[in-house]
């Protein structure tokens, strides 16, 4: 089995301090050491920091051809039309939509993808050979009007039946992804959580995105109202009085693993309740987050509780961009206090957490998968630290390693 030794300026493995003139020794497709200090076969990968394959917990592949985001950003309702209106006037196949995002993850250090599909294409892609990111693909469920619900059932069943069918290799995982509340029927939406818990896989909800999700809850009325009336969906008996977004959390408790993408608005209730159910991921758009001028996200607030905070680039259609790796910079920008370390294991370990594949990724650990993102650090001098330097606006991903082989 072949063994490489590299030694970088920096290495970071996560799960401990950062490591000053280290090295990591992979053997075969595993992390076989990681120490600091010297060895003599080592190949000297120069001013350069080894960090782990970066984890993107939350994107829609299918919106890669966008050159620009989508807009306008408010109402939200007006952004989700101009959606609807991309995906169907694309005349770009899905497939190579998909492909094109699948190659921009992967040249900016993402190796582990959490995707929203609207179909099998992601899925064939990324299991089509070893030179792709791991990835949970969620199949996207939508239907707010009970004539929806018994065929988004059968497609949710048909997607997790693929798992059974075709040959999946040990790099990818399926799970349901109930859209979201103003999207999602509540009998649809409990009747897809329940499915995601007898067969065992995650699933993944957009909630708390926008006050007017609030509004829409809470009142009946607003901008998610006006867009589903202009759709013929609209039925205020629908949805029961009082609802909340803590009627969408409780569910989610019963899986093994579920994503709450975005939380930009979880209240007291909200946070009080995902501090006792660690199985619940909250996954943070930063980016995204901005573009849409959302007041100031609580992921510090929820990290500190406890609470298990991912990162995810969301899509091309509110993103310049499919780059965590500049996400981690933004964050680095937009919170100068916040140091390296925490903003990283976000990035890594911690989006390995929400997809339940922390034993595989996320760290740089023996046994654990060789995946790797080599930075390019910018010239330092004696007193600057590899923490002051990995997210440096100047720093870059300049190599990327799958299952310990260099794919770039």
């Amino acid at each position: 089995m072949e063994r490489q030794i590299l030694a970088a300026r920096w290495v970071f493995p996560i799960e401990g301090p950062p490591l000053e003139r280290a090295v990591v020794e992979i053997e075969g497709s595993r992390i076989a050491a990681v120490y600091q200090g010297e060895h003599p076969q080592a190949v000297d990968l120069g001013n350069a920091a080894l960090i782990p394959g970066l984890v993107n917990a939350h994107t829609h592949l299918e919106f890669s051809q966008l050159e620009h985001p989508l807009g306008p950003t408010e109402p939200f309702a007006e952004w989700i039309r101009s959606i609807m209106k991309s995906r169907f006037t694309c005349s770009v196949p899905a497939r190579d939509r998909i492909q094109q995002g699948i190659e921009e993850s992967l040249n900016s250090g993402t190796t582990c993808l959490g995707e929203i599909a609207t179909s099998s294409e992601s899925l064939q892609l990324l299991s089509a050979d070893e030179r792709k990111p791991s990835a949970v693909v969620f199949r996207e469920c939508l239907g707010f009007t009970p004539d929806r619900i018994e065929d988004q059932i059968q497609i949710a069943a048909d997607f997790l039946q693929l798992g059974t069918e075709v040959e999946l290799n040990d790099t990818i995982g399926l799970g349901l992804s109930p859209h979201a509340p103003y999207s999602v029927n509540p009998d649809l939406y409990l009747n897809l959580v329940q499915q995601a818990r007898d067969q065992g896989v995650p699933a993944a909800v957009h909630l708390a995105e926008t006050e007017d999700e609030l509004e829409f809850l809470s009142q009946k009325s607003g901008p998610f109202v006006d867009l589903l009336t202009e759709l013929e969906l609209w039925d205020p008996q629908i949805l029961r009085e009082g609802m909340r977004l803590y009627d969408y959390l409780v569910p989610l408790a019963e899986l093994s693993s579920a994503l709450a993408v975005h939380g930009n608005y979880f209240g007291e209730a909200e946070i009080d309740f995902l501090k006792q159910a660690p199985q619940i991921s909250v996954i943070y758009c930063p980016r995204t987050h901005h573009y849409f001028g959302h007041r100031p996200h609580p992921w510090q607030r929820l990290i500190s509780q406890g609470i298990n905070v991912a990162l995810g680039t969301d899509s091309r259609a509110s993103n310049p961009d499919l780059s965590l790796w500049k996400e981690l910079q933004f964050l680095r920008d937009r919170f100068p206090k916040v140091s390296t370390g925490f903003i990283l294991e976000c990035g890594t370990l911690a989006g390995a957490r929400a997809l339940e594949l922390s034993d595989e990724l996320g760290s740089l650990a023996v046994g654990k998968r060789a995946d790797l993102a080599l930075i390019r650090l910018p010239e330092y001098s004696a007193a600057d630290s590899g923490s002051d330097l990995l997210l440096d606006s100047a720093a870059y991903v300049s190599r990327v390693m799958l299952n310990g082989v260099w794919i770039n």
